[in-house]
């Protein structure tokens, strides 16, 4: 197996982060977004739509998703599940999950928006459209305050996918471009503050 990610984009964090984890060792490809190896035209013909992550199977098959990439290991790897011991449980996780893939797509634009880091993607950020998806970004942070409760994690006592994709995207904004993001949901901030100390936060 191939692993090309790009160590800061939110959505490989999310494959990096599971992978620390579940203690996997998959070897790796870091792409240049500096200078957009990612769309060039050899990284192209692996992934068409030209980001990261991207895994090449020992089979030689190439996943694109960074959702399905974690998804295929856990198959592999059952042994310390990342999603749940029985249907309910994985249920739960994958809505949050997926409520947390939502977050992300949300939180992308109003990034493109509220900063001027994205050329590429929004080449003329627009406050209107970064304030009509904050709203939107702000819908799904209300949810996620309300479901988390008193549990340590998303999802109840064990660090799960959900995390890892809610954790990435906070990461980025707090992290990456110092935006005080989440801080007032009190319960996600908490959540926030202790998952970062664990190992697999660190860039």
């Amino acid at each position: 197996m191939l692993l090309y990610q790009f160590k800061a984009g939110t959505n490989p964090r999310r494959v990096s982060i599971y992978l620390a984890e579940k203690e996997l060792n998959i070897p790796r490809y870091e792409l240049d977004y500096a200078n957009r190896e990612h769309k060039s035209p050899e990284y192209l013909a692996i992934n068409p739509a030209g980001r990261a992550p991207a895994l090449i199977t020992d089979h030689g098959e190439v996943i694109t998703d960074s959702a399905a990439i974690v998804e295929y290991l856990e198959e592999l790897y059952p042994a310390n599940s990342m999603i749940g011991d029985d249907p309910e449980t994985r249920a739960k996780v994958r809505a949050l999950e997926r409520l947390g893939t939502d977050l992300v797509v949300r939180t992308q634009v109003w990034l493109w928006n509220v900063t001027n880091s994205f050329p590429h993607m929004q080449p003329k950020p627009s406050p209107e459209t970064a304030d009509i998806m904050f709203r939107h970004v702000t819908e799904i942070l209300d949810a996620l305050e309300k479901s988390i409760g008193d549990n340590k994690f998303l999802t109840g006592n064990q660090p799960t996918i959900a995390d890892f994709t809610v954790f990435a995207i906070f990461q980025t904004a707090r992290e990456r471009f110092n935006l005080p993001f989440g801080t007032e949901h009190p319960r996600l901030d908490a959540w926030f503050r202790n998952f970062r100390k664990r190992p697999s936060a660190d860039y």
